[in-house]
């Protein structure tokens, strides 16, 4: 379902920089939205509900990214409002830890669906209304260098979206487009919650999470000053190219990363962090 304060006729909005972002009712597509419309882009907002934005240049598309057929016409609604598209940040994603031996197929091929499917189909929609300068920024996770156990399908989703973002920039480097990935490590969003009251990993813990507002920060960033990839903090995408180059350091440092986890998780529950809305 398409939702905007002021649907205007796509001839009326040809000179209008348009952005589009998906998991906007989430703490960090939210505030990447609330920035870019700060910056004068026209947002075009994706996700299954409303977020708590009210601005003359934000449209809302209401869509569960898992289903196909929502996403087409989602594409075809932005196709028939928007002459041209100049960021779309894919900010989307769900989590649901579970070991291999019992995890159910529903969750299985929503993951893959929301993580990995839906951007890759969405990107590939609208590709031909980016031009020269228009950018494309992927956020991902430092699962994609780190996998862990009780989190394998996530973890698979997002080695197999650096992988695609990173052949997508290989594609589209000649039209101008710029395709940027960032790989944050724990953030403390309703998503972290749910993982962690599902069975998470403590080692989500092992150094503080970043806030939504910190990785929003990044985002923008990479919009306006593009780079390839960029991990945050710094020190774990150093941590984890030493763990994609030797699979064994992973294993290795496991008893020491889990204590540190351990002692990070106690700490977050002492102080109540999850009692807040994040």
């Amino acid at each position: 379902m398409f939702h905007s304060p002021r649907s205007a006729p796509k001839t009326a909005l040809k000179d209008t920089r348009t952005a589009i972002v998906t998991g906007v009712s989430g703490g960090i597509g939210t505030i990447v939205a609330k920035a870019l419309l700060d910056e004068g882009y026209h947002v075009v907002g994706l996700s299954r509900t409303h977020p708590t934005i009210t601005h003359d240049s934000f449209t809302f598309i209401s869509f569960d990214a898992s289903q196909a057929v929502e996403l087409e016409q989602s594409c075809e609604n932005i196709a028939s409002y928007f002459a041209s598209v100049s960021v779309l940040v894919h900010c989307a994603a769900i989590i649901a830890p579970a070991n291999v031996e019992t995890m159910g197929a529903d969750d299985v091929l929503r993951q893959i669906s929301i993580n990995l499917t839906m951007p890759a189909v969405l990107t590939s929609k609208l590709l031909s209304s980016m031009g020269k300068g228009s950018r494309i920024v992927f956020v991902n996770s430092m699962a994609a260098a780190m996998p862990l156990a009780g989190s394998s399908i996530y973890s698979a989703t997002k080695a197999g979206l650096r992988n695609f973002a990173l052949s997508l920039s290989q594609e589209v480097h000649h039209r101008g487009i710029s395709v940027s990935s960032i790989f944050p490590g724990a953030v403390l969003t309703e998503m972290l919650r749910q993982e962690m009251a599902s069975g998470g990993s403590v080692l989500n813990f092992v150094s503080c999470p970043a806030t939504p507002h910190a990785v929003a920060r990044e985002i923008v960033s990479l919009i306006n000053k593009p780079k390839q990839e960029r991990f945050f903090p710094a020190l774990d995408g150093i941590f984890g190219g030493l763990c994609m180059l030797m699979p064994a350091l992973l294993r290795i440092s496991m008893p020491v990363l889990t204590y540190f986890g351990k002692r990070g998780y106690a700490r977050a529950i002492r102080k109540n962090i999850f009692q807040n809305k994040v």
